[in-house]
C-alpha cells in the first residue's frame, strides 16, 4: 500500500515537471522571436533604398509611390503583410489598396525584394465612354468605373445617352435607381472592348453618342452618319463586331443611312 503511494507521488511531480519545461520552452521562443522582430524593426540592413514603378499611362511614378505612402529609408518590415497570403509572398498589402484608390488604377501589387527594394506593379483601367451627370461628364471604363469628370464632351470618347445617374464617386462604379441600366451599360462597354481588342480598325474610334432604351434596344451613331439598332442581348458583341465590319469593309466614306439589324444574325444597309 505505500509503494503505490509514492508511485502516484512521483507521477505526479513529473507531470508538474514536465508541464514546466514546456512553460519555459514557449518563453524562451516567444522571447526569441520577439527578439528577432525588434532586431528587424530596428536593423539598418532592410531600410529601404530603391522603389521601382512599371511604366504607367495615367500617373507619374512619384504619383504611385506617394499613393503607396512607402518612403525611402523606411524599414521594409513596416509595411510588410496585410493578410498571411501577403506576407508569405512578401507583398506590401495595405500599400496596395492605398493604390488602388488611384481612379485609374484597378489592380496594384507591391513586392519586397531582400534586402533594401520595393517594386510596384499596377494595372489601369481604360477610359472608354462619358455619361452625363447634370452638368458634367463622367468619364468611364468598361465596368463602368468614375475615372474623371470632365465639364464638356471630348473628340476621344463617345457619350453614352439614356442613363440617368443617381450619384457617383471617382474611382467608384456608376449608381443609378435603374440597376437594369447599368448591367446594360457595362455589357455594351465590355463589348465595345472586346470587338476592337488586338485590331487596327477600332468601332470606338468611329462612335459619336449611344443612346439606351428602355427596351433593351441602343441607337448607336458611327462618324455623324451612319445609325445602327441594335437589341441588347447575348448576341451583343457579335453585333458590334458585324457592325464594325460593315461600317469599315462595306460602306462607302460618303454614304449615310441607316443599319437595322433585322433578326439575331443578320443587317441590312438603308441608305438616304
Amino acid at each position: 500500500m505505500n509503494k503505490s503511494r509514492k508511485s502516484n507521488g512521483r507521477s505526479v511531480h513529473k507531470g508538474k515537471s514536465v508541464r514546466v519545461r514546456i512553460t519555459k520552452i514557449i518563453f524562451l521562443l516567444f522571447l526569441l522571436i520577439g527578439s528577432l522582430a525588434a532586431v528587424m524593426v530596428f536593423s539598418p540592413l532592410l531600410l529601404l533604398s530603391d522603389i521601382y514603378v512599371d511604366e504607367t499611362t495615367n500617373y507619374t511614378a512619384e504619383e504611385i509611390i506617394n499613393a503607396s505612402g512607402i518612403k525611402i529609408g523606411e524599414n521594409a518590415i513596416n509595411h510588410l503583410g496585410g493578410s498571411l497570403e501577403h506576407l508569405l509572398n512578401l507583398r506590401m498589402g495595405i500599400a496596395e489598396k492605398e493604390v488602388e484608390k488611384l481612379p485609374y488604377v484597378k489592380t496594384a501589387i507591391i513586392k519586397y525584394e531582400f534586402p533594401k527594394t520595393v517594386n510596384i506593379s499596377v494595372t489601369e483601367r481604360n477610359a472608354l465612354a462619358l455619361i452625363r451627370y447634370f452638368g458634367n461628364f463622367l468619364l468611364v471604363d468598361e465596368e463602368g468605373y468614375v475615372l474623371e469628370v470632365k465639364n464638356q464632351l471630348d473628340d476621344q470618347h463617345p457619350q453614352i445617352r439614356g442613363v440617368q445617374l443617381d450619384k457617383f464617386a471617382l474611382g467608384d462604379k456608376i449608381q443609378t435607381n435603374k440597376p437594369e441600366k447599368i448591367a446594360w451599360v457595362v455589357q455594351l462597354l465590355q463589348s465595345l472592348n472586346s470587338v476592337d481588342m488586338d485590331s487596327t480598325q477600332k468601332l470606338i474610334d468611329v462612335v459619336d453618342w449611344i443612346d439606351i432604351l428602355e427596351n433593351r434596344e441602343l441607337y448607336i451613331s458611327l462618324d455623324d452618319r451612319i445609325t445602327a439598332k441594335i437589341k441588347i442581348n447575348d448576341e451583343l458583341t457579335y453585333r458590334l463586331s458585324y457592325l464594325k465590319e460593315l461600317y469599315y469593309n462595306h460602306i462607302k466614306p460618303d454614304e449615310k443611312g441607316m443599319i437595322d439589324f433585322y433578326d439575331d444574325k443578320y443587317a441590312r444597309f438603308i441608305a438616304e
